[in-house]
């Protein structure tokens, strides 16, 4: 699962080094007013959360920091991930960890969920995918579609399927 995260942190490198930074700050109106920046921030925020709390025994993902320097500096995120790779080599996917959220808008209800590292890396990975898919309907919008790996945004189960169907 460690390298599947890391993959998954790899893809996204890979793209800002094709990506100008107007594109990465620009905000096209299918990303209802979010650019590929923010989305960018929000996945790694999500890694960082993970790398941090494992060590410390709880992840809440409502708690990030929401670093502008990463959403607006290609190279800002790029450090960010050199830093997240080492990190994730670190952890033990089946220490267990407690999910802190708060699932109301007025921030009224803690809940605190029993889990594991390596469950939280699954939804970190899950969870970036989901945005990936965006940022690559942001990137079509600013007609970069060609500028990821086809893979982009595509969940493993999915890619699996496809080459399933292209083998009968």
């Amino acid at each position: 699962m460690k390298t599947a995260a890391k993959d998954n942190l790899l893809q996204i490198k890979d793209l800002l080094g094709n990506l100008p930074v107007e594109n990465y700050t620009s905000k096209p109106e299918i990303l209802s007013g979010a650019s590929i920046g923010q989305h960018v921030r929000h996945i790694l925020e999500f890694y960082l959360l993970l790398v941090s709390g494992s060590f410390s025994g709880t992840i809440s993902y409502d708690k990030r920091e929401r670093d502008v320097r990463i959403e607006n500096n290609p190279e800002s995120a790029n450090q960010t991930i050199d830093r997240l790779i080492k990190g994730i080599d670190t952890l033990d996917v089946n220490l267990p960890v407690k999910l802190e959220a708060d699932y109301t808008t007025g921030g009224i209800a803690q809940n605190h969920i029993k889990s594991s590292v390596g469950r939280e890396m699954a939804y970190c990975i899950e969870h970036s995918i989901h945005h990936q898919a965006l940022i690559k309907a942001g990137l079509i919008a600013l007609g970069m579609g060609n500028s990821t790996d086809a893979n982009f945004g595509v969940a493993y189960s999915t890619i699996r399927y496809r080459k399933d169907q292209c083998v009968q």
